[in-house]
Parts: structure tokens; sequence; C-alpha cells
């Protein structure tokens, strides 16, 4: 029979994204797991992880996702959080924890989006976790900083504290294959993010998102430093792809196979077999998918 860290992994890899040709996960990120979910194991106390996200939904309202505030695809993720702690549980009655540590208050100004909207969207996704019985704490930005201090004060401090140079923030870029694909993926969200805009010509909208997806990599890399120093012990979880080395794996954070973009840059559709999938309200709009409502809410999307 197996070890109970074994029968954690296997449950684990049922939850990992669909690993890229540059996966390390067999090489080493697999034994750098099991010995980082041993810790927890051999002291009896709940496996924890940490994922940062859940900021606030897209500002592109008109192509992206169908509002402001948390819709059946953030419902669904964390659904999945509470059948994973499940299925631990079945093998491991400590079973898991997991942090959420909401990247929203980081960068909303970058973004253009009001603070009570960040705020409400993360109250939402909190209910629906209580709903769900999902394993959850939630962090913010407040968190870390005196509650006194400004918004625009705590980004300052974290820069400041946590913060890379120009230099530094390119080096990555070039030759760690995690922040190229985190940059490159900041790149296309912000394109999407920013259509909403009034540019000349699309020269000019790529010109600024890739200027903003600069400065949120910036705010990006200073908070998952202040992340690693606060959540050590975790094991960190990403919704973006990953070489799975044993810094940190790729979560898939809805459990289909059509679904490959996080909650808060898409909507979600269900389809005629009951499939799930992540689609763009453009597209979802294009395809025929009628519009769903919950308490008077656009909710999601379904093809009869």
């Amino acid at each position: 029979m197996k070890s109970t860290v074994d029968q954690v992994l296997d449950i684990f890899e049922l939850f990992r994204m669909t690993p890229l040709a540059i996966d390390q996960y067999e090489q080493t990120g697999k034994e750098a797991l099991r010995n980082k979910m041993l810790t927890f194991i051999n002291n009896n106390k709940p496996i924890k992880f940490s994922i940062m996200g859940f900021p606030m939904k897209s500002p592109n309202t008109r192509d992206k996702v169908i509002g402001k505030l948390p819709d059946m695809a953030e419902e669904a993720t964390l659904e999945n959080f509470a059948v994973f702690s499940q299925m631990v549980k079945t093998v491991y009655t400590p079973g898991i924890q997991i942090a959420v540590i909401s990247d929203g208050l980081a960068f909303s100004d970058v973004m253009g989006v009001e603070t009570s909207v960040v705020d409400t969207y993360q109250e939402v996704c909190l209910d629906f976790a209580r709903i769900a019985g999902a394993p959850v704490n939630w962090f913010t930005l407040r968190d870390f900083y005196d509650k006194a201090m400004s918004l625009e004060a705590m980004r300052s401090k974290l820069v400041s504290q946590h913060g890379i140079t120009p230099e530094e923030l390119e080096q990555r870029i070039l030759f760690d294959a995690d922040v190229n694909m985190l940059y490159k993926g900041m790149i296309r969200f912000m394109n999407l993010d920013l259509a909403i805009r009034n540019y000349s010509s699309n020269t000019q909208l790529q010109k600024e998102a890739k200027k903003v997806a600069r400065e949120m990599m910036f705010r990006n890399e200073a908070y998952s430093k202040l992340v690693q120093s606060e959540f050590s012990d975790h094991i960190r979880l990403s919704m973006h792809p990953s070489v799975n080395n044993g810094v940190k794996y790729s979560f898939q954070l809805i459990r289909s196979p059509k679904a490959w973009t996080s909650a808060w840059h898409s909507a979600l559709a269900v389809g005629s077999d009951g499939i799930l999938e992540t689609i763009h309200k453009k597209d979802a709009e294009a395809q025929g998918y009628e519009l769903q409502y919950k308490n008077n809410q656009p909710f999601y999307y379904s093809k009869s």
C-alpha cells in the first residue's frame, strides 16, 4: 500500500495543469513537493498551500467578463479548492489549508479599478468559499502593513522593501522561464483589458499594454517576495503555467478540459454536455451562448 504522502501526491497530480514541454516536475519538482508535504504529515498538521490571485474582475466588461462581481467562474474555482480538500482528507485526516493572497490592491491603481470594487470582489469570493467549504484563509496588501497607512503608502513600501531594479526584471524575463511566461501572459491580458480604452491605433494599445505589464511585473515581483517571506513554509501554487521545478506548482483552478483561463479574466460557459469552459464574453455571445442569472446577477453562459 502506498504511503500517506504518496497518496496525497497522487491526488495533487489530478489538479495539476497539463505540463509544458519544459516541465521539470518528474525530474525535480515531485521530490521537492513530497519533502514539503512530509514536513506537515510527519507532524500531523494540515498541509499548507498558498496562491496569489483573485485580484478583481478584468475591467473589460465589454469583451472579457460579464460584470465586476465574482460569478460562476470564481464559484467553481473555490468549489474546486473544496473538492481538493475533501479528497486529501480521505487519505490524510488533517487535510489542507490554502492561503489566498489577493493581489488586487497591489496594482488596482495601475488598472484604474476603484478600491471599493476590489473590496466587494473579495467579500463575495469569501462568501463563495464559506458556502463551498473551501479551507481558505484570505489575505490582502492591508494584512502586511499598518492599517493606518494609505494604500498608496503600502504600495510604495512594498516596492521599496521587496522590489527589484529594471535591470533585474529584464534579466528575469530573459532567463527565468517562469517569469518569462508570466510577463508574456500579462501582456496578453493587458492587450484585452485595455482594449476598452480609446487608443489612436493598435500599435499604441500594444505599447501601453507592455508599459502596464512592466509596472505590474514590478509590483508582482515585490509582492511575490513578500509572500515568500510571510508564507515560507507553504507550498506555492500558481494559476500560471510553470516549469514546476519545486519553486511553485501550476494548479488548474477549474478542473475541466476547456478551462484554461482564470476566473477573473473570463466568464464561465456550461456546454450542452455539462462541460465547463472559461470563455470571453464576446466569444460566448458570438457562439450563441445564453446569459444566465443568479440572484439577479449575470452569472454564467449556457447552451441548450
